[in-house]
């Protein structure tokens, strides 16, 4: 599914898989492959297939690098693990890498592909799921989250770039900022209002941006 959306994402932007002289990066991050450990469950250890070659092909450290053998591509390809955060994290990431001039464009995105989850999940108090199975942002009602599968790429270039080479440019980065909160939260799964209000500022700031300017917020 990752490998599809980057060739999807590629063509979107006008770039010829396996057919250009430009210097693209990748960087992918993954969630829990379930149906891998379901796999290595499911089976004596004598049983199943070479072990190596299950996990060159289904372990989330050679999303990157397979997607990079498979269109190649030689800039940085980094597979980024960072729980929730992963995606924005690799954009981030990839962002700075286009500013250092480490690359001339960067693939980012995330992946989740959970075939159990149309089963259900059994809610226990303290954790992360919401026990009605919906998920309520900013209501008096909110519970917790639900899972999902999905997969998401971006195509970033430097401005500068992509005004050069007529590209369509459907978002501009302005600016962005990560952090961590450390033990400043009520327990190790709840991020704080203070680390989240940290990082805020600081990617206002990185962008030049006043809070008052801002004119959508998602969350």
């Amino acid at each position: 599914h990752f490998l599809m959306s980057c060739v999807h994402a590629l063509e979107n932007a006008g770039i010829p898989p396996l057919n250009t002289n430009q210097n693209i990066g990748v960087i992918a991050s993954c969630g829990e492959t379930t149906y891998y450990h379901a796999a290595l469950r499911s089976k004596p250890p004598t049983a199943l297939p070479d072990k190596f070659q299950m996990a060159l092909h289904h372990e989330k450290d050679f999303l990157a690098t397979k997607v990079a053998f498979q269109l190649d591509l030689k800039g940085p390809a980094i597979t980024l693990q960072a729980a929730c955060g992963s995606s924005l994290i690799g954009i981030h990431t990839a962002a700075g890498m286009l500013r250092n001039g480490e690359c001339d464009v960067m693939l980012a995105g995330g992946v989740l592909v959970d075939p159990d989850m149309s089963e259900g999940y059994k809610y226990q108090s303290q954790h992360i799921f919401s026990k009605d199975g919906s998920c309520s942002p900013f209501s008096k009602d909110a519970s917790g989250t639900i899972g999902a599968s999905g997969v998401g790429v971006v195509v970033l270039k430097s401005l500068d770039r992509a005004r050069a080479d007529g590209d369509r440019i459907y978002a501009v980065i302005e600016g962005s900022a990560i952090n961590n909160d450390g033990r400043s939260k009520m327990s190790y799964t709840s991020p704080s209002v203070s680390g989240q209000e940290s990082v805020i500022r600081q990617a206002l700031t990185n962008a030049g941006v006043r809070g008052d300017q801002v004119g959508y917020v998602e969350a």
